[in-house]
């Protein structure tokens, strides 16, 4: 995969993706038992979890050169 910086498998990237999902779903998860500004702050990272899945899943899919 030319365009991700780091070589690794695709496998690889697939497991980073799928533990950047399952973290975003477990700082979910803990903000409900925190204060406003510390939900805030885990809902913050919870959606920079989720676009760098979303941005690794997108160069998955593009073809291979």
């Amino acid at each position: 995969m030319s365009t991700l910086s780091f070589p690794l498998h695709p496998d690889e990237w697939r497991r980073i993706r799928e533990a950047l999902r399952y973290q975003a779903r477990d700082l979910h998860h803990r903000s409900y038992a925190v204060d406003a500004v510390r939900r805030e702050l885990l809902w913050e990272e919870m959606d920079r979890c989720l676009q760098l899945a979303d941005q690794i899943e997108v160069l998955l899919a593009e073809p291979e050169p």
